[in-house]
């Protein structure tokens, strides 16, 4: 997709979604058996999930009690082989609710050929169970329907009647697609495309990768406006370029109409720095040395 000017990033993968939870205990057996993430790493209130067919990882920060519930149009999403495991899913959830702590389990409506459900896990977030099966039918690319090479069994999750096979996207809101997009573009170095051809690219992804954060357009006034632990990752190739993007995101802040660029720090064996965007949805562009 060409661009009006080069982009501030020449980033090197969209390599993690953050979530805010209220308590890892809770919501780790649901991420866990219901959606078959591993969980590759936990220390103090944070813990580092993957799903084993998907690239990237998914950071939970435990918050507390307080943490607020977010709505459905911040989530993330899995994706089984077809619409009657979304069927499957819906009735496993809906029987195991109270065990699982789920405060809500529903059914959506079929939208362009995607068959899905929602639920929401105790910490407060929203995550959908999805199918494309109707999207391939319909002409979507087998490889893009479906983006993962091992098809995983039953033995993953026994007993539930499907099988999470990847961890597909997030989600986020904005209140001008077109404006948010000359950011995502020129700004991010990624690129926004559409899996149906009549619905307005809105679907935010690296290029060499399947994963995407889909950025859903709202009237201002229905904007929620989260907390920076509820974010995504965009890694960079070195610590120089790093330096030089949080310089020149400084630079074209008004621009891009940011309402924040944070100052790069270190942790863990990695830098990073923070930006706010115009819909005040949060970014992290790192350097990870190991």
């Amino acid at each position: 997709m060409s661009m009006e000017k080069h982009s501030v990033l020449k980033p090197i993968g969209l390599v993690h979604g953050h979530t805010e939870v209220r308590f890892l205990d809770d919501t780790i057996p649901v991420l866990t058996k219901v959606l078959g993430l591993d969980m590759l790493d936990r220390h103090d209130h944070e813990a580092v999930l993957k799903h084993p067919n998907t690239g990237w990882k998914l950071i939970v920060h435990e918050g507390g009690a307080e943490v607020q519930a977010k709505p459905e149009r911040n989530h993330y999403g899995v994706r089984v082989a077809n619409n009657e495991q979304v069927d499957h899913a819906y009735q496993y959830l809906l029987a195991h609710r109270e065990e699982l702590k789920l405060t809500k389990v529903v059914k959506r409506k079929e939208r362009a050929g995607s068959y899905s459900m929602f639920f929401v896990e105790p910490g407060g977030n929203y995550w959908e169970i999805e199918s494309y099966e109707n999207r391939h039918k319909a002409g979507l690319p087998y490889e893009v329907a479906f983006p993962w090479k091992t098809v995983l069994t039953e033995e993953r999750l026994p007993g539930c009647g499907y099988v999470p096979q990847a961890m597909t996207h997030g989600t986020m809101e904005c209140t001008d697609l077109q404006a948010s997009k000359k950011f995502y573009q020129q700004g991010l170095g990624l690129e926004v495309i559409t899996h149906v051809p009549t619905i307005e690219p809105h679907d935010v992804k690296h290029p060499t990768t399947p994963w995407y954060v889909v950025s859903l357009e709202v009237p201002a006034k229905n904007k929620h406006y989260l907390t920076p632990l509820q974010r995504y990752t965009v890694a960079v190739e070195s610590s120089t370029a790093l330096v030089e993007a949080q310089r020149e995101f400084s630079a074209r802040k008004d621009e891009f109409g940011l309402t924040s660029v944070e100052a790069v720090q270190e942790s863990r064996g990695a830098q990073s720095f923070q930006i706010c965007d115009l819909d005040r949805n949060w970014w992290e562009i790192t350097y990870l040395a190991s």
